[in-house]
């Protein structure tokens, strides 16, 4: 029996907040972000663009941190900028998976180089099994990948009423901390469009709601 059990976090160091963000003037006018990132936000049709920028800014602000633990690795070695960029994509999805009874698995993809693991998510109860697995494609030449880590590696099971609070506790913070860094961004149609999603929804009212 494994002493860790699995973690998704998102770390945020609020004292860092008034002396390094705004010391750096991080709060951009729109005209200021498009410039630095060439793009014209107005012409933005796609969420994921909008996380890939709020990732950037959060990267570069060296206020929060992503954490995942688990599976005999305590703490994994992911970032910002890029995993929880990838996982930002696919929280509705989880949480679907948690509320909807018919829904028996799931997968949480860390697709990026140097990472490349898959969890698997399985409903037994109350309580889910958690299965981790190197990402699919990673063996799509047939050789065996170079990190003989990961090789359908099995957790601790989780409470499922544990893990919906672990995620929604990272969309809390997320929203929470991109709407003080990159209001701009968080302000955009595509964005609001995300946080309206009935899932998403579903566990950022828990914050407004007290």
């Amino acid at each position: 029996m494994m002493e860790e059990m699995f973690l998704l976090c998102l770390d945020i160091n609020r004292s860092k907040i008034r002396t390094e963000a705004l010391g750096k003037n991080r709060f951009y006018c729109d005209e200021q972000f498009e410039r630095d990132y060439e793009i014209d936000l107005e012409q933005v049709e796609d969420v994921r663009e909008i996380f890939y920028l709020i990732c950037e800014e959060l990267e570069n602000s060296n206020i929060v941190q992503f954490q995942v633990e688990g599976f005999g690795e305590v703490p994994w070695p992911v970032d910002v900028s890029t995993d929880l960029l990838t996982v930002l994509e696919q929280l509705s999805d989880l949480l679907k998976f948690l509320d909807d009874p018919e829904s028996k698995t799931s997968n949480l993809d860390f697709y990026e180089q140097g990472i490349q693991r898959r969890i698997k998510f399985r409903k037994l109860g109350d309580t889910i099994e958690l299965n981790c697995k190197p990402f699919p494609d990673i063996n799509s030449s047939g050789s065996k990948p170079s990190d003989p880590w990961g090789q359908d590696i099995e957790e601790e099971p989780i409470e499922k009423k544990l893990l919906k609070t672990m995620i929604c506790q990272i969309l809390e913070s997320f929203v929470s901390i991109a709407n003080e860094i990159c209001p701009n961004l968080t302000s955009h149609k595509c964005f609001q469009e995300w946080c309206g999603d009935q899932y998403i929804a579903s566990c950022l009212k828990r914050s407004t709601s007290g």
